[in-house]
């Protein structure tokens, strides 16, 4: 039987061998360097006469790199590959060391140890925590990327009127600031100018793409929604019915479209009449819900001829 040799104190192993031979036992390495032989002077010493006195040796360089170097004119062997006496070899963990190969004896007198190293694993579960650790840090730089992201796109998705998520997005033009339909549709009761940089509105514009923008942002944040009620309330007060609106017109159209009946068969009423409305037939009612200027009342609606 094989002699074997013991973790020197609370030193921890290196590396260790593991015999696949019944004569051999298995060897945990703690020093930098061992040899093998049959030699008493041998680190790890296998009394077998067809063993070289020092056969091997195994060790590790200042590096941690592990080596074995065949000190035997027999042959030293990794898996099936003769080292040669004076060379040595790069071992890796799973390596295979043949001390007598299946080439030279039976099988039942083969020699040999399978290599692991416990620097290789450690480097391997090191450079894996590092992996691990890089992915960590590289998701955690996206999620606050994106965190980022969505608060300012929610900050430029917040109408400045009712501080909240836009609903039913119009562009103010030229501007092109953005606000809720109901929101502006309740400013421009008392107000031409934009509300956030008081340039003169000249066209409403309603903005698909911003609302598709703020549908997905809500899909993903639905605890930015605002309550059920409150969307049909704005749904009330949306006085912006067309795609594109021209907003001096449509304050035109909506006085018209208010003022009674009998004011405007007045003969003052008349002439204003007309030059609101044109000389054709029409309502005003039909001007505010198209915002472009709409045909005169009727003939009926103008004062008659009196005879004398």
């Amino acid at each position: 039987m094989a002699s074997t040799e013991a973790n020197s104190g609370e030193t921890k192993p290196w590396a260790k061998l593991t015999s696949f031979t019944a004569q051999l036992e298995n060897v945990n390495l703690t020093k930098d360097s061992y040899t093998l032989g049959r030699n008493s002077t041998n680190d790890i010493q296998i009394p077998d006469i067809r063993l070289s006195g020092v056969h091997c040796k195994v060790f590790k360089d200042a590096d941690d790199n592990i080596w074995i170097e065949d000190l035997s004119s027999n042959g030293t062997f990794i898996e099936n590959e003769k080292i040669g006496k004076g060379s040595k070899k790069k071992l890796a963990s799973g390596d295979k060391i043949y001390l007598l190969h299946q080439s030279k004896v039976k099988a039942e007198d083969i020699l040999g140890y399978v290599f692991s190293s416990m620097v290789e694993d450690n480097a391997k579960l090191k450079r894996q925590r590092e992996e691990d650790q890089k992915l960590l840090l590289e998701e955690k730089k996206q999620t606050e990327k994106q965190l980022k992201f969505q608060e300012e796109l929610g900050e430029e998705m917040q109408c400045c009127i009712c501080i909240d998520y836009i609903y039913k997005c119009i562009t103010l033009i030229p501007c092109l600031h953005n606000f809720c339909a109901s929101c502006f549709s309740d400013w421009m009761e008392k107000s031409s100018m934009c509300p956030q940089c008081r340039e003169e509105v000249v066209e409403l514009k309603k903005n698909a793409t911003v609302n598709n923008i703020i549908e997905k942002f809500m899909e993903n944040n639905p605890s930015k929604k605002r309550q059920k009620e409150e969307y049909e309330e704005m749904d009330g007060k949306d006085q912006i019915k067309e795609d594109r609106i021209n907003l001096k017109n449509f304050k035109i159209a909506k006085k018209a479209a208010s003022t009674p009946v009998s004011l405007l068969s007045t003969p003052s009423a008349i002439g204003t009449g007309i030059g609101l409305f044109g000389s054709g037939g029409g309502s005003a009612t039909n001007l505010f819900r198209n915002t472009v200027a709409a045909p005169a009342p009727s003939r009926g609606n103008r004062g008659r001829r009196r005879n004398y």
